[in-house]
């Protein structure tokens, strides 16, 4: 481990290695028909440094979550970028046809693990209050990169050739390489997973087969793209019964049984749909139909990916205060209405009036992706975060095949009828840009269901954790008359507590001096805003986010001496809300016996700050687990004389 973990720096090296990873599924694109004419392959061999490059990625995405718990994290990222740029320079000197696909081959294993590794490394050192911020930023980068690899890619090809696309990636990833060799240090906590060689295998077949599937479905190859579908979910589904009978799986698929990880999936699925089909149906619309050039249509794009790169941050932000319920539902609407109204272009509509529609629904896509993807993921426990990650990055390749490959195919089909009906290439292609938009309407309404469902799903959270949960008058009174004993008999109403303006080594002190476990952070009218536990605390010296081993990693520090006092002396640079757990349950103090310890249970918690007062929201004590068996033991076992 380095001696000391800056979330930032480590924030910008994961950013810095997602955007060149997203940047090198689009940057080749406009260099194909230079390929084609140096290397003396037809339109339908040169796609295979599009199609081997995606499938390898595709595999690579659950074992990087396997690699993540086995493999040092420094060194995991080393290599990752390691393959980015091997595979960059052999790009950059493949004499042969064959030798380049090679190229794009090893790019895809490096790139295939960077997003998994990155969005993990992002988990583990945001501060909880800024988890949707640091999570935003990864989501501009997946949205910045593959906007940016056509415009860089055509000014380049403009004073050079596409030999010079590939050296100029791996000067890139040079720097991301050193940058992470200086920063990254060893974050995750190992727990060196066995590796099940049949499910790999599994896995690989069934995304090979499904991704193979459907981007050739409408390539004039059905048969072909119906037996790789079916061999596909076939892989797929015995992979799924594998993982719930073998004691370790490789992919934990619990997360799936997490509706709200479910909801924000779906969603994220649904933005990154529109946002990889619309970057390839606008530039094929605004070349065929309205006669611009690549380097044009690639420009237009920019302002809302600019957008979109602001934007993302910003969400982030707003979600880490107000949350996800409205955030992702005006989001998704703000899609489905924008992506209708680009149906209705025609084929003589402006650069401008394309910016104006284009721009606000990837406005909406930044406040989708990053917010939902960070909800899904927080609402898991932390021993699934990678579990998580892999899920959602595996969507990623999913979203973008089937995104780019349908839309794309129902233009292609509309523009081909409208050809054989003797119209021109710009009319058809004009109206099956308006088909696919309105195919994507649909596809962007069941996203704002699936929104809607989220936000009632957040708002049933909400209304049991109410900064802590208040018990109703009526009911406490019914169960006092009942005879039922009241929480005072039982709680502690010395409250050791720190406030919102502390340190976590205040929080440390607090907890030590008073033999404690966990703490309220408390504001300026002595309201609960936080909840700090010595668990928070050993993660933030260890830097990472796995319970289990937590006290062997810090005896491991303790035994240094010098590097354990650092890490503490550290502790004193992080403010407490950072670390805690913002979401408080509290318990009223004329609660029952019963009541608190229907919430200990039905929580999964040891203790609860106990709130009261003039305005009955001040924190007034503490109950636990324990005082509540010691009051429980002591009313049917009284002390002896």
């Amino acid at each position: 481990m380095t001696s000391t973990i800056r979330p930032g720096r480590v924030l910008f090296v994961a950013g810095f290695a997602t955007f060149l990873a997203t940047f090198n599924e689009t940057f080749l694109n406009v260099a194909l028909n230079p390929i084609m004419r140096d290397m003396s392959v037809n339109a339908g061999i040169v796609q295979w440094v599009t199609t081997a490059y995606m499938l390898a990625a595709a595999v690579m995405v659950p074992v990087a979550g396997f690699l993540y718990k086995k493999v040092r994290t420094s060194r995991l990222m080393a290599l990752s970028l390691v393959l980015l740029v091997a595979g960059s320079i052999i790009g950059g000197i493949a004499p042969n046809f064959a030798i380049l696909v090679v190229a794009r081959v090893v790019q895809a294993l490096g790139t295939g693990m960077i997003v998994p590794v990155g969005m993990n490394l992002t988990l583990a050192v945001a501060p909880k209050n800024k988890i949707g911020v640091y999570m935003g930023i990864i989501g501009a980068m997946t949205t910045l990169g593959p906007a940016f690899g056509p415009i860089v890619a055509g000014a380049l090809l403009a004073h050079g050739t596409w030999h010079t696309l590939f050296f100029a990636l791996a000067i890139l990833s040079v720097i991301c390489l050193v940058c992470s060799v200086l920063w990254v240090g060893d974050i995750a906590q190992l727990t060196h997973p066995h590796m099940d060689a049949l499910s790999v295998m599994l896995a690989a077949i069934g995304l090979i087969g499904l991704l193979y599937g459907v981007s050739t479905v409408f390539s004039g190859q059905l048969v072909a793209a119906v037996v790789a579908l079916v061999i596909g979910v076939a892989a797929l589904v015995v992979f799924v019964l594998r993982q719930r009978r073998i004691p370790e799986p490789f992919l934990n698929l619990e997360p799936f049984g997490n509706r709200a990880f479910v909801l924000g999936v779906l969603l994220v699925i649904a933005a990154l749909m529109t946002v990889f089909s619309m970057n390839i149906l606008l530039p094929l619309f605004m070349e065929s139909a309205l006669g611009f050039t690549p380097l044009q249509a690639a420009l237009t794009l920019l302002p809302a990916c600019l957008v979109s790169c602001v934007l993302s941050p910003v969400a982030g932000k707003v979600f880490d205060r107000f949350g996800v319920g409205w955030l992702v539902s005006v989001g998704m609407a703000v899609i489905a209405c924008f992506v209708l109204a680009l149906s209705f272009t025609g084929g003589s509509t402006t650069s401008v009036r394309i910016v104006l529609l284009y721009a606000p629904a990837i406005a909406g896509c930044a406040c989708v992706m990053g917010p939902a993807q960070s909800y899904a993921l927080s609402s898991l426990d932390r021993r699934m975060y990678p579990h998580g990650v892999t899920i959602v990055s595996t969507t990623f390749q999913i979203a973008g095949c089937v995104g780019s490959s349908v839309f794309v195919g129902i233009l292609s089909a509309v523009s081909a009828a409208h050809e054989a009906s003797g119209e021109s290439v710009a009319v058809g292609t004009a109206a099956g840009f308006d088909i696919a938009c309105r195919v994507a309407f649909v596809v962007d309404v069941l996203g704002f269901i699936a929104a809607l469902a989220l936000a009632r799903v957040e708002a049933k959270a909400k209304a049991a954790v109410v900064a802590g949960v208040e018990v109703s008058e009526a009911r406490e009174q019914d169960l006092e008359h009942a005879g039922e004993p009241s929480l005072a008999d039982a709680m502690k109403r010395d409250v050791y507590a720190v406030t919102a303006a502390d340190s976590a080594y205040d929080a440390l002190v607090v907890i030590v001096r008073n033999g404690t476990t966990g703490i309220p952070v408390l504001d300026e009218h002595h309201h609960a805003v936080g909840f700090v536990t010595d668990g928070d605390i050993m993660r933030t010296l260890i830097g990472d986010t796995n319970d289990k081993a937590s006290m062997a990693y810090v005896y491991a520090l303790w035994v240094q001496g010098d590097k354990f006092a650092h890490r503490v002396a550290g502790l004193r640079q992080t403010n407490v809300m950072e670390i805690c757990t913002h979401r408080v349950v509290t318990v009223n103090e004329h609660a029952t016996i019963r009541r608190v310890c229907e919430m200990l249970a039905g929580n999964r918690i040891k203790k609860l700050p106990v709130t009261g007062g003039e305005d009955g929201k001040q924190v007034v004590g503490v109950i636990s687990r324990s005082d509540l068996m010691r009051y429980m033991v002591t009313t049917v076992a009284p002390a002896d004389e």
